[in-house]
């Protein structure tokens, strides 16, 4: 006999008078009403509520009957909104308003006891309502970023993964909108923490976010599923532990559904652009313009407005700026991101930024002192990275907000001509001379229905 069966052993459900009976609305067999769904769950009650929508009812009851079936400890949960209070918004994105909030009952904690399970007293949980916008019907693609978050979530602790926690499903009583209840990151997102906190965060503590989320990266690469909207926005930090969230676009290598290209202009592969189809390698573009950010602090490309122009300019082989006295080590490995090809791999830049961070923190590793990797000693490293260090209070984050730096939106941009790498366009940044393009380099600017008069540059 199934230990988790044993509390309907002795309720003798099998015994139970017809007439005590009814059907379970999910899997349509009898069981008494006051007791759990022996053959769906032993630990939740599935019945007694709806969330309106049957693909979210058979999405969050599926939860609860995989846990059940494979002895795991997490699932979903339907939760009413009056469950929350303290319901305070704290950011907004191009398809979703977060909020924090207190959670009253907490999520749902059961132990195994005497060959049954018994759930732990409720107990309030601060957490973040994700609501997503115009989701009343709740679209494909919406159900489909919910259910990926879920299926990695789920990944975690067997693949090495670090994805926000999921707890559950709400919905606002006034518009109605699904609302995804997820663990609180009490540290914000990346351009949060390095709006408030650039000149506190040396070196050693930006190659370790890196590393922590490298190896995210990797390992969701590892699975073949790329991201598609890595951004500062999407990188957040709970004490510690760097997460990575916002699933909606994340997508299997071999399942490309829609020509449709959503992103942050900036951080989104010039390929991709242009009508590619996603790739590993268009997230590993995004992480090269993320590390220009975390030398820089500010976000890329913050003075300009994120349109046709700007496009262009990123074809032209256009990158962000790097922040003052950033080690040149760290401008190369950036720039092989961002180049138009033959970029590396999650594996072989998580293993150069690993080394880098190992040896940074050599009083742990002394043996990665005389270790070489890109060209460079651990102990070079060490002193590099400790002289760039001595800039970072010159570096000023000021800058002004155009209005979609941090919001993801649909982009297009028709017809882009072919991306060339940032060695073929040089800017004024430090310790590279600013040259204009080319005259070799002609692009049809009637392909992105662009009047070359109107161009922002002589």
């Amino acid at each position: 006999m199934n230990k988790q069966e044993t509390e309907f052993t002795k309720s003798k459900l099998n015994e139970a008078k017809d007439n005590d009976c009814k059907n379970c609305s999910y899997c349509n067999k009898p069981f008494i009403e006051k007791l759990w769904c022996k053959e769906c769950d032993p630990r939740c009650i599935i019945e007694g509520w709806t969330s309106g929508n049957a693909d979210i009812d058979k999405f969050i009851k599926d939860t609860i009957y995989d846990a059940r079936k494979n002895i795991d400890d997490i699932f979903l949960e339907w939760v009413p909104y009056n469950k929350f209070t303290d319901i305070r918004q704290i950011g907004e994105g191009g398809f979703a308003k977060v909020f924090s909030a207190t959670w009253i009952d907490g999520n749902s904690l059961y132990y195994e006891d005497n060959e049954s399970w018994k759930k732990l007293d409720p107990k309030p949980k601060k957490i973040a309502l994700k609501q997503l916008k115009e989701s009343q019907n709740m679209s494909a693609e919406y159900l489909n970023g919910i259910i990926t978050h879920w299926n990695l979530y789920k990944l975690e602790r067997s693949q090495y993964l670090k994805f926000i926690d999921f707890y559950g499903i709400t919905k606002d009583p006034e518009t109605e909108e699904f609302i995804m209840i997820t663990k609180f990151a009490n540290k914000g997102n990346l351009r949060s923490i390095l709006l408030s906190n650039f000149k506190n965060l040396f070196w050693t503590d930006k190659i370790s976010l890196l590393c922590d989320l490298l190896e995210n990266i990797k390992n969701l690469h590892k699975l073949g599923v790329i991201h598609k909207d890595l951004h500062s926005g999407n990188i957040l930090q709970n004490d510690y532990t760097t997460y990575l969230s916002d699933f909606g676009l994340c997508g299997s290598i071999n399942e490309q559904k829609s020509n449709k290209i959503y992103g942050i202009l900036p951080y989104v592969d010039p390929k991709v652009l242009s009508g590619e189809p996603y790739t590993l390698s268009s997230d590993i573009y995004s992480v090269g313009i993320i590390m220009t950010e975390l030398s820089s602090g500010k976000p890329p490309f913050h003075k300009r407005v994120y349109d046709r122009y700007l496009a262009l300019d990123i074809f032209r082989g256009l990158r962000p700026e790097f922040g003052k006295g950033t080690p040149i080590v760290y401008k190369e490995l950036a720039n092989r991101c961002m180049y138009s090809d033959q970029r590396p791999t999650a594996e072989e830049l998580y293993s150069v930024i690993n080394f880098w961070d190992k040896s940074i923190n050599d009083y742990y590793y002394k043996d990665y002192r005389e270790k070489e990797v890109y060209g460079y000693k651990g102990k070079e490293i060490k002193s590099i990275f400790k002289e760039a260090d001595k800039e970072i209070p010159n570096i000023s984050i000021s800058y002004e907000e155009n209005g979609a730096l941090n919001i993801s939106g649909l982009l297009n941009f028709a017809s882009l001509p072919e991306s060339k790498n940032s060695d073929d366009y040089y800017i004024n940044m430090d310790n590279i001379i600013g040259e204009r393009l080319s005259e070799s380099l002609q692009i049809d600017l009637s392909q992105l229905n662009i009047n070359e008069n109107d161009l922002p540059f002589d």
